[in-house]
């Protein structure tokens, strides 16, 4: 960094920027990623950063605070599940209470009052977790985190909207949180890429579909989306199962794996947490149960990120060893 910049308000602008970053790597790169900055700022004539450049700045500063919570490639995996979990519930939501099309003349309550074709607003979160899905398949996930932030707005303010429209139902409060749940998740990685994404999201459909089936049939009078919450034991003891197997992974040491399965459980613990507090899974075994494995995985997990707890992973190494090198 030349003298005559040493000070200047374009300096003084970029170092702001780079506040966005931690503490730690400010302190190691600062300085050197500043002076960058300013050399391509006098090469292209700039006073000032370009709207491109603050972007980009934020984005990755965001990005190496989010590596000191959850690793990258954990985050990613984990994204994916997220993903996947909320496009097949949202779908078979949609499918199963919002539109229902084997459900003929007026459904009960006899009050409901249709949106178009549609029994509820689950046609929205349909729309929104598609989109979103879609968008990570192309390859164009800033479409799909605007589509997943439009989802978590939607799920906070549909259950008050809609009181003031009587007779429009709004989805459960239960299944938009694991919605809310489920992007939140999403947004803090890079989904995979790849056919295996799209055919997850078809499994979580199927599973949400038959999930709905457990409970009641799905034919006959309308089934809300409250219907996924009531009584679905199977649901608790199915989690259960998935966490021995998570406990029996850590002690093979393969905490990518370990992490990953964590990350995927955190939305429907949440939910479950969540539903147990409003009184409405009595029958649905202890949310304490299932949740206590999945808090201590996230804090093993922190602390891992965060360079605190080193934990031998034999994942990474297998797949370092398989993985050719690099011309």
């Amino acid at each position: 960094m030349t003298a005559q910049r040493s000070g200047s308000p374009l300096e003084a602008r970029y170092r702001r920027l780079t506040r966005w970053y931690p503490r730690t790597w400010r302190a190691a790169n600062e300085d050197a990623f500043v002076g960058t900055l300013l050399d391509v700022a006098d090469a292209e004539g700039r006073a000032a950063p370009t709207r491109q450049e603050r972007l980009d700045i934020v984005g990755h500063a965001v990005s190496a605070r989010l590596d000191r919570i959850v690793v990258p490639h954990v985050r990613d995996a984990g994204s994916t599940i997220a993903l996947t979990m909320g496009t097949g519930f949202a779908l078979a939501e949609f499918l199963v209470s919002s539109w229902a099309p084997w459900i003929h003349g007026n459904p009960a309550p006899e009050s409901l009052v249709q949106v178009g074709l549609f029994r509820d607003t689950g046609f929205v979160f349909g729309a929104l977790w598609l989109v979103a899905l879609a968008a990570a398949l192309a390859g164009r996930w800033a479409v799909g985190r605007i589509a997943l932030t439009v989802c978590i707005l939607a799920a906070v303010v549909t259950p008050y909207w809609f009181v003031r429209f009587p007779g429009v139902w709004s989805v459960d409060r239960g299944t938009l949180a694991l919605f809310t749940a489920c992007a939140l998740v999403a947004l803090v990685g890079r989904p995979l890429r790849s056919h295996h994404t799209a055919a997850a999201a078809v499994g979580w459909f199927l599973l949400g579909v038959a999930s709905y089936g457990s409970v009641v049939h799905l034919t006959g009078a309308w089934l809300t989306s409250r219907s996924l919450w009531d009584g679905n034991l199977w649901a608790w003891y199915a989690v259960g199962v998935i966490e021995v197997v998570a406990v029996g992974l850590a002690v093979a040491r393969l905490w990518t794996v370990v992490f990953t399965i964590t990350l995927g459980l955190t939305p429907y613990i949440l939910t479950v947490v969540g539903n147990e507090l409003r009184g409405i899974l009595s029958d649905s075994g202890s949310a304490g149960v299932i949740a206590a494995p999945v808090a201590l995985g996230l804090l093993l997990l922190v602390l891992h990120s965060s360079g605190k707890l080193e934990l031998t992973d034999r994942t990474r190494r297998r797949v370092e060893r398989i993985r050719p090198p690099r011309t």
